[in-house]
């Protein structure tokens, strides 16, 4: 484990589609080891609050879900950890959150700047079958998690052994389709006054969506897949530590 800091931050955790607050459980002990306080947060509608998703919870359902929880718990000096959809939540809480935080640190992090929404960054091709998978196995509005056989066409070298593929499987929830289709609006103020750190995954398919030093972004690389929280804890847990102390 990384040795401890000298300064504790306070760190929010916030996953990807479908997953909650116990996909960093690999990473969290890491960043305590190193001192500082850590919170992992599930968004409404997936994983352990599965049970609270309607057609309604979308994009600006889970920006404002993520933006109270830390205004509730009265946070400051925050390092805002976003992993893959969580990218565009966060972009979409920016406005409300900017004077909380001291740093965000995207992990394979969708973006705006890719496209509004998440529908059309996917593509008409992509789309379709999300909606296709909608209708035949969520009513229409609930999208279920990826099959294997998925992530093996889309997601590159994932770095997924068995195990992996088996708890990303019995963790990930549906998600409703408007994550996919309400659109994200960003306050260009807000991203100017807070540091970003971009973790690109190197096992990810494309060019990264920011290279490093452009827009005031740094970026950093981890040498694993998507979904480094489980394949690459200790990577993951060391460069939001550098993120932190950069």
């Amino acid at each position: 484990m990384p040795s401890p800091t000298t300064t504790p931050a306070t760190i929010v955790l916030v996953a990807g589609a479908g997953l909650g607050a116990a996909a960093w459980d690999l990473v969290v002990p890491h960043l305590e080891h190193a001192g500082h306080t850590v919170h992992a947060l599930t968004l409404p509608g997936v994983a352990d609050r599965h049970d609270e998703a309607t057609p309604q919870t979308g994009l600006h359902a889970h920006a404002d879900d993520l933006a109270t929880a830390i205004e509730t718990a009265d946070l400051r000096d925050v390092t805002l950890v976003a992993h893959s959809y969580a990218g565009m939540v966060t972009s979409h809480a920016l406005g409300r959150l900017a004077d909380r935080l001291a740093s965000l640190v995207f992990v394979a992090a969708a973006l705006p700047t890719a496209g509004p929404s998440l529908a059309a960054q996917t593509g008409e091709e992509g789309m379709g079958m999300i909606r296709a998978l909608a209708d035949e196995h969520g009513d229409g509005w609930l999208v279920p998690f990826m099959p294997p056989s998925l992530i093996e066409q889309y997601f590159g070298d994932h770095d997924l052994d068995a195990d992996d593929m088996a708890w990303l499987q019995a963790s990930a929830t549906p998600m409703p389709l408007a994550t996919w289709t309400e659109e994200a609006s960003v306050d260009p103020d807000a991203w100017r006054r807070v540091d970003r750190t971009f973790v690109v995954c190197t096992g990810d398919p494309g060019a990264p969506p920011v290279s490093d030093g452009e827009d005031g972004w740094t970026v950093l690389q981890v040498e694993t897949g998507h979904w480094p929280m489980r394949t690459a804890p200790a990577e993951l847990a060391a460069r939001v530590l550098a993120a932190i102390s950069s």
